[in-house]
C-alpha cells in the first residue's frame, strides 16, 4: 500500500510502501486449492474500458470530505492555515472503514450506469463510517436535495463538514436521517439479511451491501450468509455482498483479518457462493508507485464489479426463463484493503494504517498538539483540495444540467448516474416505498361463539389464507418464521401458497410467501429490509424464543422514530409479531420454554410506537390481525393461544372490544358489572378464563362481581403516554374509583405495574392486585402452570375475597373468609395430588363454570 506517512516532527507527508507486517498468516492448507476456488479475472481486459480518472476523483474528494468530517469544525476546505481552533472539540467518528466505503461506493456508481435496467440500493454494515456515507451523498446531490442548507456551493460544503458529529448535525452512525438508508448501523451484524429482505418481490432490485469484517464475526450475519437460499431469482431481486476486510475492529484482529485466501474461499463457497477476492497491492511489485496501485486496485474491483452483475443476470434470467439453476451460486465479493486507507500511516514510531489504530480517530490530539495538527494538515493538503473543490468560487462543474456544483471538480463527478432517479440516495423505495396490502373483511372469518371452542391461532391462520390468496397481495405480503408456523397453527397458508427454501427440490422454483429458517436474527432482518421498503411482514413465533431479536427491534424502533422526525420519510408498515406456543401451554417443553419477556422489552420503546395486544379469544384475535396488517410504523405485538378456547365475544362485541382496548364483560358479571363489590381483570387467553371461572365461583358465594378485560394492553398508561391511554375517567369507569380490582396478567406482574404506576390506582396505594407469571414453572401439566404461578380461579378468588372483606370488616363474606380459602387452598392441593398421580389434568380444570354442569 502507498498511503501517506508522517516522517518527521513537522508532519511532512510522503508516499511509502505499505510493509504488509500486519497480513494474515498462511494456512496449512495445498494453495493450489485456491485457484480452484476463488473466481479469476484478468482486470486490465475486462475493466478496460472504465473511467478510471472519474473514479480515482471521485474517491479522492469523498475521502477528504469524509476525514474532514471527523475533525474540521471551520476552515472546512482549507482556505486559511489550519489552527488548533478550526478542530472539533470533541473528536468523534470511525475513520478506518471510510475509504473501503467510498471505494465501494463509487464502484455501486459505476456498475448503475452499466445496468440501465436495474434498481439499486446501498446497505452500509459498517455504520459509523457515516462520515463516507455523508460524503458520497454530497459529491451526488442528495444531501443538498434533502438538506437544502447544505448546498452545493462553498458555504454549504463547509457547513456539512462542521454538522457531523456536532450538536444540532447529524450523528455519528448511519441512521433514517441519511439518505437511501434502511439500516440503522448502531448494532452491527444485520445488515446483510436487511439486504436480501429488500430484494424479495422486487426482481429488478440490487443490494450492493458492505459488511465490515468485525461485523462478520456476529451470530446474525453467520446464518444471514444463508439468506441467498431463500431467494427466488424469478421472482426477486439479488444482493451484492461485498465483505470489507481490512483486519481490524476497535482494539484487535478480526476473525477474517487472521484468514489468508484459502480459507476465506474454502468458507464462503462452502456458504454457496462464487468468491472474488479484491485486494489492494495484489500482483504488483513491492516499489509500485501510489498511482499504480490505487489503478490497479481501481481495475479489479470494476472488472469484479462487472463479472458479479453478469452472474446475477444469468442466474435470474434462468429462472424467469423457465430453467432454474440448481442451487444457483451467487457472486460474494472480498475486499481487502489496509484499514485507515490513505489516512496517515504512522505517527511518529507508531504504525496506523493497517492496524486497529486506524479504527476510529486517528490524530486524537489535533485540538491541542502541534505534531498531530501538522500531520492533519498534510494528510488533508495530500487529497489536493484546491484541485477537488473551487474555493476561489467559479463555476467548477455540473452534476447534471438541473444541480449545478458550484464547488465540486467536474472531474469528481463523472461516475455519478445523470439521472437523478437513479442515484442510490434518491431511490424513493427506500423513503416513499408504501405498498398498502388489498385485506379482506375479517368478519367472514369470525365464529359463531355457540359452536364449542376454536383455536385463535387456526382462526388467524384462516384469515392469512385469505390474504395470501389475493393477487394483489403476492408481491407485498410475507410471513417470516422459524420451523414452526405448523406447530403454531399457522400452516393453513400453504394451501395457497409455498415455502421458498431454494436450496430443497421440494419447495425449490414455486415462489412462495413463507421464509421458514432457524435463525430469528435473519428473519427479523429480512422481515425490516422488506418492511422498510414498504412491503408488509408477519413473524409469527414461540413466545419464548422471539425475545432472541429484541435488540433487533429496539434498533429498528430508534430508526423509525428518527424517520418519523425526519420530514421527507413517509411510513412504511408495521413490524407485526404474533407470540403463540406460549408460557401457559408450553408445560411439555418445560421451563426453559416459558418466557414472556418480549412484552416489557417493548414497553420501554417510544411509547407512541408500541401496541401490545392480548385478544382473548378467536375473533378479537382475528380483529386485531386485520389492524395490525393495516397499521404504519408501529411495532405491533399479538399474543394469543393456539389451543382451542371459547369465543367470549360474537363478531359485532369482538369490532366493539378491540376498538375500545378494553370493556366490561356484562354477561359474566353480576348485574353487568353495575355496582361490583370487586373488579376481576384478564388480559391474555388463558388467564381470561381463569378470571371468568372465578367469576362463578364468587357470584355463587354474593360476591358482586364486575369483569373486565383487557385486549390492548397499552391503554393502561396514564393519559398522554401513549395514544391510545384510557382517560382518568374512562379508567375510573372500567375499574371504579374505590374497589378492589385482581388483575391476572399473562406475562410479568411488573409490566402491567409501571403502566400503572403513575396512575393514582397503582400497586403500592393497595387498591390493583396483580398476578401473572412469576417464574415457576417445569415440565408439568397445563393447568399446573396457572397453579404454580398463583394465577388459577381458585388464586383470583381468594384475592378477591380478601379484598372485599377487607373493605366491609362486618360483612357476610369476612365472616365466609376462612371457610372459602380453606375450600379453595384444598382444590388446588387436591389438584396437585391428581396430577402427581395421573400425569394430567382433571377434566374440570377444561370447564369454565362445573358447579352449573351439576345444576
Amino acid at each position: 500500500m502507498a498511503p501517506t506517512v508522517a516522517q518527521a516532527e513537522g508532519g511532512s507527508f510522503e508516499h511509502t510502501a505499505f510493509d504488509g507486517s500486519t497480513a494474515p498468516k498462511a494456512s496449512s492448507l495445498d494453495p493450489a486449492l485456491v485457484n480452484q476456488l476463488l473466481v479469476q479475472l484478468d482486470p486490465k481486459k475486462d475493466a478496460s474500458s472504465v473511467d478510471l480518472e472519474g473514479l480515482l476523483a471521485f474517491q479522492k474528494a469523498a475521502n477528504y470530505i469524509a476525514a474532514a468530517q471527523i475533525f474540521l469544525r471551520s476552515n472546512g476546505l482549507l482556505e486559511e492555515e489550519l489552527t488548533h481552533g478550526n478542530i472539533k472539540k470533541r473528536l468523534l467518528g470511525h475513520w478506518g472503514t471510510c475509504p473501503g466505503l467510498n471505494f465501494v461506493y463509487a464502484h455501486t456508481n459505476v456498475l448503475i450506469s452499466h445496468a440501465p435496467d436495474a434498481e439499486f440500493v446501498f446497505t452500509t454494515g459498517p455504520g459509523h463510517g457515516l462520515p463516507a456515507l455523508m460524503a458520497t451523498l454530497y459529491l451526488e446531490g442528495a444531501i443538498s436535495k434533502f438538506y437544502p442548507k447544505f448546498g452545493r456551493d462553498k458555504d454549504g460544503l463547509k457547513q456539512l463538514i462542521r454538522a457531523f458529529s456536532f450538536p444540532g448535525g447529524f450523528p455519528s452512525h448511519v441512521n433514517a436521517e441519511t439518505p437511501g438508508s434502511i439500516h440503522e448501523g448502531g448494532e452491527l451484524g444485520y445488515a446483510l439479511a436487511v439486504a436480501f429482505g429488500s430484494v424479495m418481490d422486487k426482481p429488478e432490485r440490487i443490494n450492493v451491501v458492505v459488511v465490515g469484517d468485525g461485523e462478520s464475526e456476529t451470530g446474525p450475519t453467520a446464518a444471514a450468509w444463508h439468506a441467498h437460499k431463500y431467494l427466488d431469482p424469478a421472482e426477486s431481486g439479488a444482493v451484492l455482498p461485498v465483505l470489507h476486510v481490512n483486519g481490524f475492529k476497535i482494539s484487535e484482529r478480526t476473525i477474517p483479518g487472521t484468514m489468508d485466501d484459502l480459507e476465506l474461499a474454502c468458507l464462503y463457497t462452502g456458504y454457496g457462493y462464487q468468491v472474488r477476492i479484491v485486494e489492494y497491492g495484489a500482483n504488483l511489485p513491492e516499489n509500485a508507485s501510489e498511482k499504480q496501485l490505487e489503478e490497479s486496485i481501481n481495475l479489479d474491483m470494476a472488472a469484479s464489479f462487472k463479472w458479479a452483475y453478469g452472474e446475477i443476470q444469468r442466474i435470474q434470467k434462468a429462472a424467469r426463463g423457465g430453467n432454474p439453476i440448481t442451487k444457483p451460486r451467487w457472486p460474494l465479493i472480498i475486499l481487502r484493503s489496509p484499514k485507515g486507507w490513505t489516512g496517515p500511516a504512522r505517527l511518529k514510531d507508531i504504525q496506523m494504517v493497517g492496524t486497529w489504530r486506524a479504527h476510529q480517530v486517528p490524530l486524537p490530539k489535533a485540538a491541542g498538539d502541534d505534531y498531530e495538527l501538522g500531520v492533519l494538515k498534510d494528510w488533508l493538503e495530500s487529497y489536493g483540495p484546491r484541485e477537488l473543490f473551487n474555493t476561489a468560487g467559479n463555476k467548477h462543474g455540473d452534476l447534471s444540467s438541473s444541480l449545478p456544483s458550484d464547488v465540486v471538480n467536474a472531474a469528481s463527478l463523472r461516475i455519478i448516474p445523470a439521472k437523478e432517479e437513479r442515484r442510490l440516495g434518491f431511490n424513493k423505495a427506500v423513503y416513499r416505498g408504501y405498498e398498502p396490502l388489498d385485506l379482506p373483511d375479517w368478519k367472514k372469518f369470525s365464529h359463531d361463539v355457540k359452536n364449542g371452542d376454536v383455536s385463535a391461532m387456526k382462526a388467524i391462520g384462516s384469515y392469512l389464507e385469505g390474504v395470501v390468496e389475493n393477487p394483489k397481495n403476492q408481491k407485498s405480503f410475507r410471513i417470516f418464521s422459524p420451523d414452526e408456523l405448523a406447530s403454531n397453527k399457522l400452516d393453513g397458508v400453504f394451501k395457497h401458497t409455498h415455502r421458498n427454501f431454494q436450496w430443497d427440490p421440494e419447495t425449490a422454483n414455486n415462489g412462495g410467501r413463507v421464509t421458514e429458517m432457524l435463525s430469528e436474527h435473519t428473519l427479523q432482518g429480512l422481515m425490516q429490509g422488506y418492511t422498510l421498503t414498504g412491503r408488509t411482514g408477519l413473524f409469527p413465533s414461540y413466545e419464548s424464543f422471539l425475545g432472541i431479536v429484541t435488540t433487533m427491534v429496539e434498533q429498528y424502533a430508534k430508526f423509525v422514530k428518527v424517520a418519523e422526525e425526519t420530514t421527507w420519510r413517509e411510513k412504511n408498515p408495521s413490524l407485526n409479531y404474533i407470540e403463540t406456543s406460549t408460557l401457559w401451554r408450553q408445560e411439555h417443553n418445560g421451563y426453559s420454554h416459558q418466557n414472556p419477556g418480549l412484552i416489557g422489552s417493548l414497553l420501554a420503546l417510544p411509547s407512541h410506537q408500541t401496541r401490545v395486544y392480548l385478544p382473548a379469544d378467536a375473533n378479537t384475535a382475528v380483529s386485531t390481525i386485520a389492524h395490525c396488517l393495516r397499521s404504519k410504523n408501529y411495532v405491533n405485538l399479538i399474543v394469543g393461544s393456539k389451543n382451542p378456547t371459547p369465543c367470549w365475544l360474537d363478531a359485532d362485541e369482538a369490532e366493539e372490544h378491540c376498538i375500545a382496548g378494553a370493556s366490561v364483560w356484562k354477561k359474566y358479571s353480576t348485574d353487568e358489572g353495575i355496582n361490583p363489590d370487586v373488579v376481576l381483570v384478564g388480559c391474555g387467553v388463558e388467564v381470561t378464563f381463569e378470571v371468568i371461572a372465578a367469576s362463578f365461583l364468587l357470584q355463587a358465594q354474593g360476591v358482586r362481581v364486575r369483569v373486565v378485560n383487557v385486549t390492548d394492553l397499552m391503554i393502561l398508561g396514564d393519559e398522554g403516554t401513549h395514544p391510545h391511554a384510557l382517560s382518568p375517567i374512562a379508567f375510573q369507569g372500567l375499574f371504579t374509583i374505590d374497589k378492589p380490582v385482581v388483575f391476572n396478567f399473562h406475562g410479568f406482574p411488573k409490566d402491567v405495574s409501571s403502566l400503572l404506576f403513575s396512575r393514582n390506582a397503582r400497586v403500592g396505594r393497595g387498591r390493583f392486585d396483580i398476578l401473572g407469571y412469576i417464574e415457576q414453572g417445569t415440565t408439568t401439566s397445563p393447568w399446573s402452570m396457572l397453579r404454580m404461578n398463583k394465577a388459577s380461579r381458585f388464586d383470583v378468588a381468594m384475592r378477591a375475597a380478601e379484598a372485599v372483606a377487607g373493605q366491609d370488616p362486618n360483612g357476610r363474606i369476612s365472616s365466609q373468609l376462612q371457610v372459602l380459602q380453606g375450600r379453595w387452598k384444598h382444590a388446588l392441593h387436591d389438584h396437585e395430588k391428581y396430577v402427581l398421580e395421573h400425569g394430567d389434568d382433571p377434566e374440570w380444570c377444561a370447564d369454565v363454570n362445573p358447579e352449573a354442569e351439576k345444576k
